[in-house]
């Protein structure tokens, strides 16, 4: 007999009140230990690597251009994506738009919602312009049904939103938990790799920005990309963070309209629209780095004397607050301009 954290997932073999993993208090439960069927999704036999036949095996373009360059050329049969992102950022509105790029090229595609019904995904695919024949939409919770689903469509890609919605009935528990997550996201991954097609993953993010589940099913999936943005702009940012099959920390720019998320290919030019062409006082463009690809953006500062009152403020936005301070004692002592006086934003 174990215990498991039902919060995070950490396994022991004593009862704790706290969980030294989480921090979370009163949340192991009895794990019972239960034998395991095989049900791997390997049945070679073992070869020499340099006897591996590739076959076939090419990447799958979505007809997104920022989506494939940020996935390393497009989908691999076989691969599992994890998808985050806050609710309401834009992940099921850019699902639809890849399942339909996707569709055009490739053939079937199956969409499966955990979280609204087939009239309201069909409502949202109105909007978005969405209506290839080749995208089946099922609102299913089941694994069971979902996996006869997979058997009988055949999709070349399937899309899961979201796993935290997912119940397997071969474990106990609500959908949601630990263990099914867990669970669901590892049927996900031997029918994915048994059948060669891609998965698309949708996960929600907790407020500190990480995936709300286990660490295991970041574990099982092959690649992780997040969408990123304030409700109050149109900007969507999406960010690779794990890529077995290509390069992380690659960034892809979108606006949000009303069609749906526009894929920005000049970053720099949109973040530089409304400057000017004369400098103006407090302002500097900058180069970041992000992945591979340098973007130009524009930075402001103000410097306002606080006239002796108060301790001087420091504040910053889309910046390092630290580095912030080692600026102002880099311009301090190498400028000789007197910073400890004035309020910095």
């Amino acid at each position: 007999m174990a215990y498991r954290c039902s919060h995070c997932g950490y396994r022991s073999v004593k009862w704790f009140g706290k969980c030294p993993n989480c921090g979370e208090w009163e949340t192991f439960v009895v794990e019972k230990d239960e034998q395991t069927e095989d049900r791997s999704w390997i049945g070679e036999e073992v070869l020499p690597i340099s006897r591996i036949d590739l076959g076939d095996v090419k990447r799958l373009e979505c007809g997104i251009g920022e989506v494939d360059r940020l996935l390393g050329g497009g989908l691999v049969p076989g691969g599992v994506i994890l998808f985050g992102g806050e609710p309401g950022i834009g992940k099921s509105t850019l699902l639809l738009q890849i399942a339909e790029g996707f569709a055009e090229r490739h053939g079937q595609v199956l969409y499966v919602s955990g979280e609204e019904s087939a009239a309201q995904i069909k409502l949202r695919a109105s909007r978005l312009n969405v209506s290839s024949d080749e995208l089946y939409v099922l609102s299913e919770q089941s694994m069971h049904r979902i996996i006869a689903a997979v058997e009988k469509i055949n999709p070349s890609l399937l899309i899961i939103d979201s796993i935290q919605t997912t119940l397997s009935e071969d474990v106990p528990g609500e959908a949601g938990s630990v263990r099914q997550m867990r669970e669901s996201s590892a049927e996900l991954t031997r029918l994915t790799k048994g059948r060669k097609m891609a998965t698309f993953l949708v996960g929600h993010i907790t407020k500190g920005g990480a995936f709300a589940g286990p660490k295991t099913v970041e574990h099982l999936v092959d690649v992780a990309i997040y969408l990123e943005g304030n409700r109050g702009e149109d900007v969507r940012i999406l960010r690779s963070v794990k890529n077995r099959f290509g390069s992380t920390d690659e960034v892809a720019v979108f606006q949000m309209q009303a069609s749906g998320l526009k894929a920005i290919t000049d970053p720099s030019r949109f973040f530089l629209a409304e400057h000017q062409d004369d400098p103006r006082p407090g302002t500097v463009i900058v180069p970041i780095l992000e992945g591979t690809r340098p973007i130009l953006v524009e930075l402001q500062a103000l410097v306002s004397p606080t006239g002796g009152y108060g301790v001087p403020q420091r504040r910053c936005s889309g910046l390092d607050y630290n580095r912030i301070l080692l600026l102002l004692a880099v311009i301090e002592r190498r400028l000789g301009v007197n910073t400890s006086g004035a309020d910095v934003y």
